[in-house]
């Protein structure tokens, strides 16, 4: 599978990983995976994107190009889950991204440990949950990115692949939308799912 040519523009890539997405959940409910919570798997923009984002850049600095443009035009995902005839992977690292009021939440709690502790930046925007808690166990640090922005297409920090948020949703689509596959995909259905995706929407 081809991921998005790295000379496209930051917004055609997620445009093209958005319709990957939207894609990919539809292709797993109809093979019969079952969400954790099918409201979450990717409901869209959440209201208050905009507010959202311009109280994070008022208050700590300026939210990464990429994780803006996911907001705006996704919102958020959540393919935590199981199949119950796929096996193969303990901790398959289900594609997750939290929504804007996620990242408020962590906001409240930064600001009021700042303000009584002069705490350093950056302030860490949730990402998602480490691979262990998707799976209900105990884990790490969830995956973050720091704000202020230290670039576009910024590090995902906690992240086993130790790439950027792009390239991990890149990686994720072309793992059927379970990054954590990589390492073994068993028998899982990958080549059917993404029969036809590419990252760069072709």
């Amino acid at each position: 599978m081809a991921l998005a040519p790295k000379a496209m523009s930051l917004e055609s890539r997620i445009n093209a990983v958005a319709d990957s997405i939207r894609l990919l959940a539809k292709r797993l409910a109809e093979r019969g995976f079952e969400f954790d919570r099918p409201s979450e798997v990717c409901p869209g923009p959440e209201d208050g994107t905009a507010d959202a984002i311009a109280r994070i850049e008022r208050e700590v600095g300026a939210v990464p190009l990429a994780l803006r443009l996911f907001w705006q035009q996704v919102g958020s995902v959540n393919f935590c889950g199981t199949h119950p005839e796929w096996h193969g992977s303990e901790y398959p690292d289900p594609l997750f991204v939290y929504p804007p009021s996620a990242a408020i939440a962590e906001l409240d709690e930064f600001l009021a440990h700042t303000h009584k502790e002069q705490s350093e930046f950056p302030y860490l925007v949730p990402i998602a949950p480490d691979s262990h808690h998707k799976e209900n166990v105990s884990g790490g640090m969830w995956y973050n990115v720091s704000v202020p922005s230290v670039a576009d297409d910024p590090p995902l920090n906690d992240e086993p692949h130790l790439t950027t948020f792009v390239a991990y949703l890149e990686l994720a689509v072309q793992w059927a939308g379970f990054p954590g596959l990589s390492d073994g995909p068993g028998d899982w259905p990958i080549a059917e799912l993404t029969r036809g995706i590419h990252a760069d929407g072709s």
